[in-house]
């Protein structure tokens, strides 16, 4: 029976239309990241342990950085929406996020079965997502209003002003 099995959800299957891959190795390379290092970027995988990078966030947090980059891509862009939403959950409403989607482009590099060839390269695209989360205090800026009082000496002071201007 087939309605009796629950859809699995996940990658999609490889395509087989590249038939070069038969007689090919693929290198799948890592996307290019930024040189310096910085702690507030954080690349989201699917092979660090969940409750390891969530703890890494929080403590970031918590140390006083006022925003934090997640970077994922492809399978791991679930995880990273699942990090940021239990991220601004257990904030209680002190931390926001803003999300980016963009295009990364791979090269994979087809290595030979046999001697006789060289090795080829191949270009993808791939779904990215950037995820800034940043605490919400920061944007609350409270603008001092004067009193009534003031305001009323203030618009008196004025008009006593303008009386006298016309004396």
């Amino acid at each position: 029976m087939m309605g009796s099995n629950p859809p699995e959800h996940g990658t999609k299957p490889r395509s087989t239309r590249h038939q070069r891959q038969q007689n090919h190795r693929v290198v799948r390379k890592q996307p290019l990241r930024p040189a310096v290092s910085d702690r507030h970027n954080i690349y989201i995988t699917s092979k660090t342990d969940f409750k390891a990078q969530q703890r890494r966030c929080e403590e970031l947090l918590n140390s006083g950085a006022r925003e934090i980059f997640l970077h994922c891509m492809g399978y791991s862009v679930t995880r990273g929406l699942n990090l940021a939403l239990r991220l601004v959950q257990n904030s209680e409403g002190a931390l926001s996020y803003a999300i980016n989607t963009s295009t990364v482009h791979l090269v994979d590099e087809l290595h030979p079965l046999c001697d006789a060839e060289d090795v080829t390269f191949r270009q993808r695209n791939n779904s990215a997502l950037h995820i800034k989360i940043f605490n919400r205090s920061l944007f609350d800026i409270v603008v001092p209003q004067p009193s009534q009082s003031q305001t009323q000496t203030q618009s008196l002071g004025q008009f006593r002003g303008k009386a006298k201007a016309r004396q």
